[in-house]
């Protein structure tokens, strides 16, 4: 019987089974047949990769980002972004795995049995048996439940590599939120470009929706890439590199008191505000694996106490507050059509640079997080602040108020 079956070889479910191999904890992980491939790329603030442990994975590093607020106006925002080496990355943690014993299987989870020694994985062709089982199979989990409500919203993005240059796209700065539509067709959210220039000359471009809800349909969003990219005399090749992303954010957090730890997506670890998860996922893996770790090797340690455990590590209490109110700014986005959410980042920022990074990168306490947020509403204009005020007054304030006391 293994110590801990890791469900998921994507950066989550590979960081967690590499963590725990180094801990001395008898791991297998988990996934399809064949080489490790992960289809999406990964984007993080360049001050992120040291809790991340990815500062040897760059592929490439943009000095300064761009805010594009409509009407020409632009803020520059002196804060590095990088593109990480998504194979290398792959490539290392399979390595940690290989050198540290863990044991890697293939196959596709159907169900579990949980009971008081350990738990039955059943999987399409057999099972595997393990004390404990950490799901990191993502925005989908395998075994990990969630409830329905609070509802989740969803980023979704369409993007393609284009020859360059792109109006507008300047060659040293990454395009981080670009909200001009002017020339669009419709939308059922208010859609942004991101926008990467890269070092052989080629962009990468994508039109996302920071969050709707239902999710915008992809078909949407293309229609949109290919009719901002018209405006500035660019033609979306038809062979070209594409992405498509669909992220679940917000919503109810896992049940803590389940036999089964999640971990990432699978977890709900996605930032609420952003859509971003690599980093965070990654600087948690040694946590989690230092949390099963510990209550699996005390005498006496059981796997309902190391799903205790696991839970409690990566969802400690003021963590869940900071969550709630992710989730409430979240339910006010939701609410603000295309020109308010231009005058909602004009204001976000504009404040000073410690609270805006703070909030994108999810590194303060709940009150200093509610203190940005009050500094925010204050600083937003008039018409403004009484949408921003809307959400306080109905079931999401009573959700917030809920959590926040919990």
């Amino acid at each position: 019987m293994l110590d801990v079956l890791v469900i998921g070889r994507g950066p989550a479910g590979l960081a967690a089974a590499a963590a725990l191999g180094e801990r001395g904890v008898a791991t297998g992980v988990l996934g399809p047949h064949g080489p490790v491939r992960w289809p999406a790329r990964y984007g993080a603030w360049a001050d992120e990769l040291g809790p991340a442990g990815l500062e040897d994975f760059v592929e490439h590093r943009w000095p300064e980002t761009v805010v594009g607020l409509g009407g020409g106006e632009r803020r520059v925002l002196p804060r590095a972004y990088v593109r990480v080496d998504r194979d290398r990355l792959a490539e290392s943690l399979v390595e940690r795995c290989e050198r540290t014993g863990v044991r890697r299987l293939d196959g596709a989870v159907v169900g579990a049995e949980h009971h008081p020694a350990g738990s039955t994985v059943r999987l399409a062709d057999g099972e595997v048996r393990a004390r404990l089982v950490v799901d990191a199979s993502g925005h989908r989990p395998a075994l990990v439940r969630r409830a329905a409500r609070p509802p989740q919203g969803f980023q979704t993005a369409f993007g393609a590599v284009v020859e360059g240059p792109v109006p507008g796209v300047e060659p040293g700065r990454a395009t981080l939120m670009e909200w001009d539509d002017a020339g669009l067709p419709p939308s059922p959210a208010p859609t942004f470009l991101y926008a990467l220039p890269l070092p052989d000359g080629r962009v990468f471009v994508e039109e996302t929706v920071l969050v709707g809800r239902p999710a915008v349909p992809l078909e949407v969003l293309e229609a949109r890439l290919r009719a901002r990219l018209a405006t500035r005399g660019v033609v979306l090749p038809a062979h070209t590199e594409r992405e498509r992303c669909w992220i679940p954010m917000g919503g109810a957090l896992p049940d803590p008191r389940q036999r089964v730890v999640g971990f990432g997506g699978a977890a709900g670890m996605v930032h609420p505000a952003t859509g971003y998860l690599l980093a965070r996922t990654l600087a948690a893996a040694p946590t989690l694996a230092d949390a099963l770790a510990g209550e699996l090797g005390r005498p006496g340690g059981t796997p309902e106490g190391a799903a205790r455990a696991g839970w409690a590590a990566l969802w400690p209490a003021d963590r869940r507050r900071r969550h709630a109110l992710f989730r409430f700014g979240m339910e006010v986005l939701l609410r603000l059509d295309a020109a308010d959410t231009r005058a909602f980042f004009a204001a976000f920022f504009a404040l000073p640079e410690a609270d805006w990074r703070g909030y994108l990168s999810d590194r303060l306490p709940a009150l200093q997080l509610a203190g940005v947020m009050s500094r925010l509403f204050a600083a937003a204009p008039a018409r403004l602040r009484r949408r921003l005020a809307t959400p306080a007054l109905g079931p999401n304030g009573v959700d917030l108020v809920r959590s926040l006391l919990s």
